[in-house]
């Protein structure tokens, strides 16, 4: 039995990908063992880097003894940060001196190259008056 197609039915055409997907991003993440992302979050930022997002997470540092159903620390810390290609080796190194990685038990942080990526872009708007904001 076959079923009649109709005009507005899928598959829809759908556009150019290139148009929104980026393919030259990575993402840096990392646990931080004592907190530490309150500081971390305005000096990328004042680096250019805007898209960073971190949260809290309950455990111990890798190694370290624990009691078995009783989390070590609640400071523990994940955060994740996305760059451009050409700035990522600078970013990560930064990310590591910064946060004093090279001392034992402080955290992990590792890089990945992102598949695909999309752009941020609010729409234009002209009934949007942009003297009414105040600093």
């Amino acid at each position: 039995m076959q079923v009649p197609v109709t005009k507005n039915q899928l598959p829809a055409v759908k556009s150019d990908t290139n148009d929104y997907y980026l393919d030259y991003t990575w993402l840096i993440s990392g646990v931080l063992y004592h907190g530490g992302t309150d500081l971390l979050i305005p000096e990328l930022m004042k680096r250019g880097n805007n898209e960073i997002y971190f949260y809290n997470v309950a455990g111990s540092a890798i190694g370290q003894r624990s009691v078995a159903g009783v989390a070590g620390s609640f400071d523990v810390e994940m955060f994740h940060v996305v760059v451009s290609a050409d700035q990522a080796d600078n970013t990560f190194d930064f990310i590591y001196r910064f946060c004093k990685l090279s001392e034992p038990n402080t955290g992990i942080i590792n890089m990945s190259k992102l598949l695909r990526s999309t752009q941020f872009q609010l729409p234009e708007s002209d009934t949007f008056n942009t003297d009414d904001i105040a600093d």
